[in-house]
């Protein structure tokens, strides 16, 4: 019950959001304007989407796919907070026929409880493009509720001409990361970048750490959260506590008044050396500053031989069930997933595709798709987390950040988490 309340007041949440968001959108699985179904007749479909970055991309894939299919339109729909506004629109009968998703994230595993996205297992047509193993990847209790498309991930943004100047490799190892920022800091340089006012970011690359350090991160703290485990007297949470409190050392002045803007400007004027965040961040990088040399490196774990890439599928797209125009909705799922459209997806976007035959072109990308691609990869932390666990635990680490004990923390951990399934 308590889920399903938490849905609801997500959907609650998105309703001041969307009102004048859908206005426009309401009829989004409806036929165009004047159209009757069938007889030939064009069908206008809503993409809703919550990733507005990459629009552009989409609406070339869209402009390729109506050439072929000229009786169905889609128009993507990219609001501000779109998972809220998304539970809305199911809350309020109105699913777009086409949406988004985040495969492992809560905001998935609640509504499919509730039944409302379309069960897609099995569907041969729509995965024969996936490359097998991440169809399983992006399962959620065990289903695939979705399709994929392509990863996002986490890493160490780097700037390439200043570890040429100071001769510094790129680190295997923590300890090796450590020997680097403290190189860089005699130097007289800034070693590492935080954008630690926003309690999000840090949430997601804390989550990141924990996810690496900790064996099946995820199931633990499903654990926790259902009672079965303590997290108060867990050591590899204290030693990844630890290292969040030993990194901000080789960090900017100002750690909690910088802005993730503020470091993606920093680092475009070569003002820091590594900026630890989504891969996502180094296409910002380059479209602030062109003729910025930077790339991406696993952040290192404590052994070379473990170290891995945080990634979750970051482009899904699901349909909900019993749609109207799921069959026209599939019809765009099938293309998206050609080899040539998710080529231009991943050399636009920067994103690694899970299609088949897809090649990494993407300079900054390329190290992180081939750790992801070759299995070596996992999920952050925060995958079994909801929405209000997920802000409490950004904030509990911000301030751990500005000066708290890391005994406090731990306890504030227990707080957050602990029995809170039940």
């Amino acid at each position: 019950m308590k889920q399903r309340r938490a849905w609801q007041q997500i959907a609650a949440l998105g309703t001041v959001v969307a009102l004048s968001t859908t206005a426009a959108c309401s009829n989004g699985g409806e036929p165009a304007k004047g159209a009757a179904d069938g007889g030939g007749q064009k069908v206008k479909l809503e993409l809703l989407s919550n990733k507005s970055d990459v629009t552009d991309t989409l609406n070339k894939i869209i402009a390729k796919f109506h050439e072929q299919n000229p009786g169905i339109e889609i128009e993507v729909n990219a609001p501000p907070n779109m998972l809220k506004v998304l539970a809305m629109r199911i809350a309020n009968n109105d699913a777009p026929p086409l949406f988004t998703v985040y495969p492992s994230a809560p905001s998935m595993r609640q509504p499919v409880k509730d039944g409302y996205y379309a069960d897609l297992t099995g569907d041969a047509e729509l995965f024969k493009n996936v490359v097998p193993s991440f169809v399983d990847f992006s399962k959620t209790l065990g289903k695939n509720y979705t399709v994929p498309y392509a990863l996002e991930g986490y890493g160490v943004t780097y700037n390439v001409d200043m570890f040429k100047e100071l001769g510094l490799s790129i680190p295997k190892t923590y300890a090796e990361l450590i020997q680097v920022a403290e190189k860089i800091k005699a130097a007289g340089k800034t070693p590492f970048l935080f954008p630690d006012k926003d309690y999000a970011i840090i949430r997601q690359t804390s989550a990141a750490f924990l996810g690496l350090d900790i064996p099946d991160a995820s199931q633990y703290f499903d654990d926790v959260i259902n009672g079965k485990k303590h997290i108060a007297d867990n050591q590899e949470v204290r030693k990844v506590a630890q290292k969040i409190v030993d990194l901000r050392k080789y960090g900017q002045k100002d750690l909690l008044g910088t802005s993730s803007d503020n470091v993606v400007r920093d680092m475009a004027a070569g003002k820091g050396a590594m900026f630890f965040h989504g891969m996502w961040q180094a296409v910002a990088i380059k479209k602030a500053n062109p003729n910025m040399n930077v790339d991406i490196f696993p952040f290192p774990a404590e052994k070379a031989e473990d170290t891995k890439v945080a990634m979750q599928v970051g482009t899904a797209l699901s349909i909900p069930k019993d749609g109207k125009y799921n069959n026209e909705a599939k019809k765009f799922m099938e293309f998206f997933a050609t080899t040539e459209m998710a080529q231009m997806y991943a050399d636009e976007t920067g994103n690694i595709s899970v299609i088949k035959d897809v090649k990494p072109n993407y300079k900054e990308n390329k190290t992180l798709a081939e750790y992801a691609l070759s299995g070596k990869l996992y999920r952050a932390a925060d995958s079994a987390w909801t929405p209000a666990m997920q802000d409490d635990f950004g904030k509990a680490t911000q301030e751990l950040i500005g000066g708290g004990t890391i005994d406090d923390y731990m306890k504030r951990l227990e707080e957050i988490f602990y029995n809170k399934g039940n």
